[in-house]
């Protein structure tokens, strides 16, 4: 195994300096969070940019080692097989110079994996047969929020959508070309929630949930999470209903990227914390900008304003007030989590998608 070695590196050294590197695989965002919830969650994506050639993944593995620097686990999707792991990645193929976002395939880890460190490793083939690898590593950082987070919503709350490998918020393309076209950058709702109230059955909504008074969660009031200080908002977009929609994605390039979210509040927490609440109900904010708010007061009610189906409450912990930020985990306080007949109390912990919880009112 070392003679293929040693002709790579005496190819690499003679190649020329300004010679075009075949691939660039980087990390996205750079600072790579680790999020504490039955083990070890990483919310990160690859952005693949091929060089002259185009480019076929073939394989992508990762091996994960503990503090010590001992192996722990080593994982891998490839092309063998008739139906081959690896086409189930987001992207496979990779045209000259046009970047593309891959979705990280190795993103949890059991309690017992010290994931200190982890080296990704993705081999490409090009037109020509010819085969191309690219090593990254990556160290995550254990993220505890700084403001004491409780849930903004009161009552029974599905976490219709959250930020697990199959949420939309999780997967944000940020590459795509409408996301392009509207100005999205980053995947600034990568650890975001929505909030919908149910009934002990699950359901969201009497009837057939056609217009928005049918749902339970339409007009509740809406809290702070935490104490700060509104940094943005915005009250005056329509609610979707009945089958209208009020929200055009050109808004958001010639009016304010944030309107996405319909109707919204920003709060900064201090410290690099930022909450946004959004979808909320034309007319319905209480609070302005530069306003100071206590944790739990009334910012707002439940509307269904902006990119929204059907009345809810969209919430993010972020880095920043604009639209082209990061998020960042939230671990909220003092909630009951269901688990059917059953239920517990949580000092702190982190929600995702199909959680059911209990969020009384003090």
């Amino acid at each position: 195994m070392l003679f293929p070695y040693l002709l790579a590196l005496a190819a690499a050294m003679t190649a020329p300096a300004d010679q075009p590197q075949p691939v660039s695989v980087t990390v996205a965002p750079t600072r790579v969070l680790l999020e504490e919830r039955a083990g070890s969650r990483l919310n990160f994506d690859f952005q693949v940019q091929a060089g002259a050639d185009s480019l076929w993944l073939q394989k992508v593995e990762v091996s994960v080692y503990d503090k010590a620097g001992a192996l722990v686990v080593r994982k891998f999707v490839d092309n063998n097989g008739f139906s081959p792991s690896v086409t189930s990645l987001s992207h496979r193929v990779f045209a000259p110079g046009q970047p593309a976002l891959v979705f990280n395939p190795f993103h949890s880890f059991p309690a017992d994996v010290d994931v200190t460190r982890l080296r990704y490793t993705f081999e490409f083939q090009t037109s020509k047969q010819a085969e191309v690898t690219q090593t990254l590593e990556v160290r995550p950082e254990r993220y505890q929020p700084k403001a004491a987070l409780t849930i903004p919503l009161k009552g029974r709350l599905l976490i219709w959508d959250g930020h697990d490998e199959h949420a939309h918020h999780r997967r944000l393309d940020f590459q795509h070309p409408v996301a392009k076209q509207v100005g999205i950058r980053s995947n600034f709702m990568r650890y975001a929630h929505d909030f919908v109230v149910v009934n002990e059955a699950g359901d969201k909504h009497t009837g057939e949930g056609k217009k928005n008074t049918d749902y339970f969660g339409f007009n509740q009031p809406v809290h702070a999470p935490a104490a700060g200080r509104v940094v943005a908002a915005y009250a005056q977009q329509p609610d979707n209903d009945n089958g209208q929609d009020y929200f055009n994605p050109r808004d958001m390039v010639g009016k304010d990227p944030l309107l996405l979210y319909g109707n919204y509040v920003v709060v900064d927490h201090g410290q690099g914390e930022f909450s946004l609440l959004g979808h909320l109900r034309q007319g319905s904010v209480q609070v302005k900008v530069g306003d100071q708010v206590r944790a739990g007061q009334v910012l707002a009610h439940v509307g269904s304003s902006g990119s929204s189906y059907f009345p809810h409450l969209h919430y993010e912990l972020r880095t920043g007030p604009d639209l082209n930020v990061e998020g960042l985990p939230a671990y909220f306080r003092k909630f009951r989590l269901v688990r059917g007949s059953q239920s517990r109390g949580v000092a702190q912990g982190a929600l995702d998608s199909g959680d059911i919880v209990l969020q009384e009112s003090k």
